[in-house]
């Protein structure tokens, strides 16, 4: 199985990995067969690959969360922003409403499913705990209306798994995780044409956009249910250590983030130092639809660690650079290097990530250099020492 473009399937493929969306919940289920229809389907919905059949292989790269329970999670999040767009009515609001909004909540007292999303939140977080070793490998495959639930379903994985390298208790992942997964819920106040929009905002859009941390602290400080560390999450996680982010250019000192510490003095929380961190990781290697090419992971980090210790905390990301194989599980590669010239070019899927030496994983070749299928040929990179690869764009 393989990860192609939009542009690269063709009537007759079987989808391998069910792309999760829609108002059913799930938008293509696994194993249905591509027609033209669907595929201009898919490209309507600002998709830019589908995971197909091969054949003669039947591998498939596993996320770090089963497809049923991202579907879980998927469902809880849009039963909330729903119930929250519905009551609140402000896709078209002018920055003087939304101010007038973010001032009196109250509409919003108590309307989130609480605990069904801390038994959710809870689920993600024993099944990452679980695994052995501890590596991010997404595996979500993103539409445009499914953007929103499907980024904080990465950035809460990311996230939990940030905490656990550095040592947190459980009690603590489980008030940061529940922060990550509801973070964007202040996103009901941007409207479509701002989300939507392709080109750059104008300071009017930016303004707008910059105040959904306000509006989702909001919200989460009008249910009962969620604790000030929580809501913290949400209000937090655009804000950069030398105060450069929004919407408050609140500050913070680069040392670990392991104290409790309280918002007095103007201070990022260190939940939101962490979930700022994962935010912009998932991010750059899945973009909004529209809005960006995505990038290596390898690119994603080197992006990271050139704003530790200003935009953001050093131990932060120095904790998921641990986290990151160079190729994760699933990375689509072309090989660049080879005793026999004939693997040259040839493209294939990593396999399986390798925790000891993060940039010799397991390929599995699929497809020569012209794209046509082939025989699959197994790699091990950490054998096979004259092999090079890199990442191979969509």
């Amino acid at each position: 199985m393989i990860e192609l473009s939009v542009d690269e399937v063709h009537p007759g493929m079987v989808v391998a990995r069910s792309v999760l969306g829609g108002a059913s919940g799930v938008m293509l289920a696994a194993g249905f067969t591509l027609d033209e229809s669907i595929i201009a389907r898919c490209k309507r919905q600002g998709m830019r690959s589908l995971w197909v059949h091969i054949d003669g292989d039947d591998t498939l790269p596993a996320g770090n969360v089963n497809d049923q329970l991202a579907l879980q999670a998927q469902q809880a999040w849009k039963d909330n922003m729903g119930l929250l767009e519905k009551i609140g009515e402000t896709q078209d609001s002018t920055l003087e409403n939304l101010t007038k909004f973010t001032a009196d909540p109250g509409r919003f007292k108590n309307i989130i499913a609480t605990e069904h999303m801390k038994s959710i939140v809870d689920q993600i977080i024993r099944s990452i705990l679980g695994q052995d070793p501890l590596m991010v490998n997404l595996a979500s495959m993103r539409t445009s209306d499914g953007y929103l639930h499907q980024h904080a379903l990465d950035v809460t994985i990311t996230a939990t798994m940030i905490a656990a390298r550095l040592k947190y208790g459980v009690a603590d992942i489980q008030e940061l995780a529940l922060g990550c997964f509801l973070m964007d819920l202040g996103m009901i106040i941007v409207p479509p044409s701002v989300f939507d929009k392709k080109g750059p905002l104008t300071l009017q859009e930016t303004h707008i956009l910059e105040e959904h941390p306000a509006v989702g602290f909001a919200i989460l400080r009008a249910n009962e249910g969620i604790n000030i560390n929580t809501a913290h999450v949400a209000y937090q996680h655009h804000e950069r250590m030398d105060a450069r982010g929004y919407p408050r250019q609140l500050k913070a000192d680069d040392t670990p983030p392991q104290k409790t510490l309280s918002n007095a003095g103007g201070h990022i929380h260190r939940y939101a130092q962490i979930a700022a961190v994962a935010d912009s990781y998932i991010t750059a290697i899945s973009p909004r639809p529209g809005s960006g090419v995505p990038v290596p992971p390898l690119q994603a980090m080197k992006s990271l660690i050139s704003e530790a210790g200003k935009g953001f905390n050093t131990h932060v990301v120095n904790a998921l650079i641990g986290l990151i194989p160079v190729f994760p599980a699933g990375t689509r590669v072309v090989v660049t290097k080879a005793p026999k010239p004939l693997l040259i070019g040839n493209i294939g899927v990593v396999s399986k990530d390798n925790p000891d030496d993060k940039e010799r994983p397991q390929v599995l070749l699929l497809m020569d250099k012209f794209k046509r299928r082939i025989k699959p040929i197994q790699l091990d990179l950490t054998l096979d020492k004259g092999i090079e690869i890199q990442f191979a764009p969509l």
